[in-house]
């Protein structure tokens, strides 16, 4: 994995009230921890964190003037409509220390089973992976060329580089090769009792019974 420069300032000024200043001003607020030495608070251009971000890089070059400290990204808080960057934590690495990071998976290759119909379910977009720093991939390619219809790739499946090793059960799904859909034909059955219903073709439509005349009694009375 690459690694990026990023020029950081000392940050002075902190609390909530003074973060939301420096944002408005085209800065990050970021903490700097790890190693058993004290936190440093530190600023950071919303730009240049953002060119970092964009390659996907997890690891950057600290540029405090004539200072330089590897760090690991370690999480990234967003604005809640996911645009702008509000907070950075970093942690300090050494480029022989292993650490645990997510790293994303690259599927190279065209199944053998989609000319047979078969769709690609990529389980997991990325794995968890313990790695030495100076040997984090960019991404864990796999090839799925060889997949027909049902088959998978496991984590215990899958070839990592040197020096990096996988965080999970290797029985863990990665891809599968799915069956192609079946578009079920479902005939709608008429419903029953339905006012506007037509009957069906030879059903005679019922007449609506009479109601019984009265019984008046005799029609008539005789004259004497």
């Amino acid at each position: 994995m690459k690694i990026l420069n990023l020029p950081v300032e000392m940050r002075d000024r902190l609390g909530s009230s003074n973060a939301r200043r420096y944002r408005r001003a085209g800065k990050v607020p970021c903490n700097l921890y790890g190693r058993g030495r004290d936190n440093v608070h530190l600023v950071a251009d919303a730009h240049d964190l953002q060119e970092v971000l964009k390659t996907h890089s997890a690891l950057v070059r600290l540029e405090l003037g004539e200072q330089q400290q590897t760090a690991l990204l370690r999480s990234v808080d967003w604005d809640v409509f996911g645009d702008a960057v509000e907070h950075v934590d970093l942690v300090r690495v050494n480029m022989e220390d292993e650490v645990k990071i997510k790293v994303p998976v690259h599927c190279i290759g065209i199944p053998a089973g989609t000319s047979e119909g078969g769709q690609l379910q990529v389980a997991k977009a990325d794995l968890e992976v313990f790695s030495r720093v100076d040997s984090i991939p960019s991404d864990i390619r796999i090839d799925v060329s060889p997949l027909h219809i049902h088959d998978a790739i496991h984590i215990r499946d899958v070839e990592f580089p040197p020096h990096v090793r996988a965080a999970h059960d290797g029985a863990e799904l990665v891809v599968h090769l799915m069956p192609p859909r079946k578009v079920e034909e479902l005939a709608a059955a008429p419903a029953e009792g339905v006012e506007g219903v037509v009957p069906a073709e030879g059903e005679a439509e019922k007449p609506a019974e009479e109601a019984p005349a009265a019984d008046s009694g005799s029609s008539s009375s005789s004259s004497s």
